[in-house]
């Protein structure tokens, strides 16, 4: 998978391909399958650590998807088709983690709001390169790589991300923001 996504697939109107896979033609949803499934594995490895268990959330989160398909009018959903089809994954990963993992731990101590993020220039960075990005990325914790990659790579919310890897929305932000400081620090070093 590449470091940045093509946004073309994944901020398509849900609608359209969403009432065509209604049809019932096995291609297309094959082909939606196909197109998903790399994002959904993504997602289920980094919550689980285990391929089985991210094979199981995979297939899972597509079998609820094509079920709820079937109960739901997609004329209705105004949203890209990510935004739909990625709470499955979020929720088949959030079943996981409440039968196996325990309660959440406890927010982080640190503020958020006030740390500056939101006033980062990410996306400017990323015009430096991708090879230099995967350099920078490989000196982050292993917790900060993968709220990076959830983030800017999978297109997930900070709700999203939290139940994902079973942190409160506060610790996810938190790992992020120190994440994107760090690679900000390392493009700049060269």
């Amino acid at each position: 998978m590449p470091i940045l996504p093509s946004r073309n697939n994944f901020n398509q109107a849900a609608a359209g391909v969403l009432f065509e896979l209604k049809k019932g033609n096995k291609e297309q949803r094959n082909d939606f399958v196909w197109t998903h499934q790399e994002r959904f594995y993504a997602i289920a490895y980094m919550a689980t650590g285990n391929p089985e268990t991210a094979t199981e959330l995979t297939i899972m989160a597509f079998r609820n998807a094509f079920a709820a398909l079937k109960h739901t009018d997609p004329k209705k959903i105004n949203m890209p088709l990510w935004y739909w089809v990625s709470n499955f994954i979020v929720d088949a990963c959030a079943e996981y983690h409440s039968q196996y993992t325990g309660p959440l731990p406890p927010s982080a101590r640190t503020d958020p709001s006030s740390d500056g993020s939101g006033n980062m220039d990410w996306e400017t960075t990323v015009i430096l390169g991708t090879q230099r990005v995967r350099r920078c990325l490989s000196t982050l914790s292993e917790e900060q790589q993968k709220v990076f990659m959830l983030r800017h790579q999978l297109d997930l919310t900070y709700e999203q991300m939290g139940s994902v890897m079973h942190q409160p929305k506060e610790t996810i932000q938190s790992w992020l923001y120190r994440a994107r400081v760090q690679i900000v620090k390392c493009l700049g070093r060269g």
